[in-house]
Order: structure tokens, then C-alpha cells, then sequence
């Protein structure tokens, strides 16, 4: 009798996982959302660049992260790349915010940007082609 119970809890909750995951993961539903902002700001030596973002998500905190590439002509290296990480507050309002990408060799010009935040609301991923500006 306990084998059977033990089997139908066992049953329940395999049946119930699947459910519940594909109501955010699988399905790619989530509320939120991110937006990067051009320009950027370059700091007087290339190495920090602060990329500005807004971001709505709900669920308390979130994690922001910020990568940054740049190719030639902009940049006399074969590329310039880095990221910086930021906590941002998931209330559902949306939120102005940004993060500082620590990397080396950025000039002023054009480079591709990537946010992405993880919230309790899901994670969402942008790309976009900025301008960093003195």
C-alpha cells in the first residue's frame, strides 16, 4: 500500500514538472523585457565604456549584463570586447539603468552591444549596433 502511494505522489509530481516548466521556459513567454541605448559613453582611455538600458521585469531583483564588441575600422585591433554587470529592480515599472563594460581597446564608433537580464519574470536577450561618443 505505501509502494502505491509512494508511486502515485512519484506520478504526480512527473506529470505536474512538464506543465509547469513549459508555462515560461518552453513556451518563451516571459515579461521581460530590455532596451538598449545608443550612444555610449567612452571613457578617456577605451577601457570603460558605460552602456545605458531600460528594463522592465517583475519578481523583486535581476541580474543585467552588458557585452560590448567592436570591429574594425572603428577599433585598429581585430576586436574590442568586454562586459560589465549591473542588478536592476524587476517591480514592473520600467526602469533606466545601464552598466559600465570593463573590456580593452574601444574607440569612438560603432560596436554591438548585448544586454541581457535574468529576473524572476524570465530572461530576455537584445542585440544592437550603438554608437560610443567622448
Amino acid at each position: 500500500m505505501k509502494r502505491l502511494r509512494l508511486l502515485m505522489v512519484v506520478g504526480v509530481i512527473a506529470a505536474a514538472l512538464p506543465l509547469g516548466m513549459s508555462a515560461v521556459g518552453a513556451s518563451g513567454t516571459t515579461s521581460t523585457e530590455v532596451s538598449i541605448q545608443s550612444p555610449a559613453d567612452y571613457d578617456v582611455t577605451g577601457t570603460n565604456i558605460d552602456v545605458r538600458v531600460n528594463v522592465r521585469c517583475t519578481g523583486g531583483t535581476g541580474t543585467l549584463v552588458v557585452e560590448l564588441k567592436q570591429y574594425p575600422p572603428e577599433t585598429p585591433y581585430p576586436v574590442g570586447e568586454g562586459s560589465g554587470p549591473n542588478i536592476v529592480a524587476c517591480d514592473g515599472r520600467t526602469h533606466a539603468g545601464g552598466a559600465t563594460v570593463i573590456g580593452a581597446v574601444f574607440d569612438p564608433g560603432r560596436a554591438l552591444a548585448t544586454a541581457t537580464v535574468i529576473a524572476p519574470s524570465g530572461t530576455k536577450k537584445v542585440s544592437k549596433w550603438i554608437h560610443i561618443v567622448q
